[in-house]
């Protein structure tokens, strides 16, 4: 067996914004399958906010040593297995990394049954650990989200904040969603048919929060932090909840990140704040995937995928996620 695998590593870390000096490509060739494990040919990753957290050291998504295949979930097809749970023709799930094939244990990886109608990024997308599961976990059994409730969601226009915004508004409640641009704020009141949205580019968010939502907000999703945090703590209803879903203002500076200055709004307006990472949901996972499939079926959720082909444009594609240069699901085909 010989299979020529291209991969993208980590050159060297970051300060601040990772640019494309801080990755390279090499191949390496694939000649051995050890017992146990599976050769995976990536078919699509997921470009995701945590990525750029492993670029940094101490990362509390497992850091990327210097050399290192930078982290990605995946999709693929098994073309070589040595592990009797999947043999060659089965599609997988897993920790794919920035790469063209994976070698890897075959007790790494999720079977997965795409169909006509269920595309392999969907696992990735509106059926993926970092995209739906975690907007349906952030929402449902963290937010408590209910049908009295007004919702805002931030970066509303990225993966999460799609799925976020479109569950929110299947459960009856009323949503506003922050974007970046004009374009990306019609996506969300026209495509997506929100209440309202907010361009936190080129509005004062704080004046049309007040105007959106006049009564307070109950429910804030927040997959972005700094700034935009604070104005939300300010227009919290009295017993709002805040849901810490990402930062992705601040995850350029991990040795300096910083809290919000208003955080005494939640105690004055007897409020709650609570963060989560999905995979402490796992128990819910069947149930996500039943309410987000049967909305996908309904043709209730709508995900765009903003798609990068080649491998070797990997690195290009996780800083246009952190510039906002994309709508909905950024991926990667190899």
């Amino acid at each position: 067996m010989e299979i020529i695998n291209r991969r993208v590593f980590l050159r060297e870390r970051p300060n601040g914004m990772p640019g494309t000096a801080n990755f390279d490509v090499e191949d390496q060739t694939i000649d051995a399958l050890p017992d146990d494990h599976v050769v995976v040919k990536v078919d699509t990753l997921s470009i995701d906010a945590f990525i750029g957290t492993t670029l940094n050291e101490g990362s509390f998504h497992a850091s990327t040593p210097v050399g290192g295949t930078i982290t990605a979930l995946g999709v693929g097809e098994v073309v070589a297995s040595n592990f009797d749970g999947l043999k060659p023709g089965d599609w997988v799930h897993g920790p794919l990394l920035a790469q063209t094939h994976t070698l890897m244990p075959g007790a790494a990886f999720q079977k997965i049954e795409p169909g006509p109608n269920i595309p392999p990024s969907t696992y990735l997308g509106v059926l993926g650990l970092t995209t739906g599961l975690t907007a349906w976990a952030g929402l449902i059994p963290v937010g408590e989200v209910n049908a009295d409730d007004t919702v805002v969601v931030s970066g509303a226009a990225g993966a999460v904040g799609t799925v976020a915004v479109q569950l929110a508004k299947a459960r009856g409640a009323r949503v506003i969603g922050i974007a970046g641009g004009p374009e990306k704020c019609r996506f969300l009141t026209e495509d997506l048919s929100l209440d309202g949205a907010i361009d936190y580019k080129n509005e004062d968010i704080d004046a049309r929060v007040k105007q959106l939502a006049p009564d307070g907000v109950t429910l804030f999703f927040d997959n972005v932090g700094g700034e935009i945090l604070d104005i939300m703590l300010d227009n919290l209803a009295m017993g709002g909840r805040v849901v810490l879903c990402g930062a992705i203002s601040q995850y350029q500076n991990m040795d300096d990140v910083r809290g919000p200055k208003l955080y005494l709004r939640i105690a004055e307006r007897n409020a709650s704040m609570r963060g989560f990472t999905v995979d402490r949901y796992a128990e819910h996972f069947a149930e996500a995937t039943e309410e987000l499939s049967r909305l996908l079926t309904e043709g209730k959720m709508n995900l765009p995928e903003h798609i990068v082909n080649g491998i070797d444009n990997f690195p290009d594609a996780l800083i246009t996620l952190f510039t906002g240069g994309h709508t909905g699901k950024m991926l990667v085909k190899p």
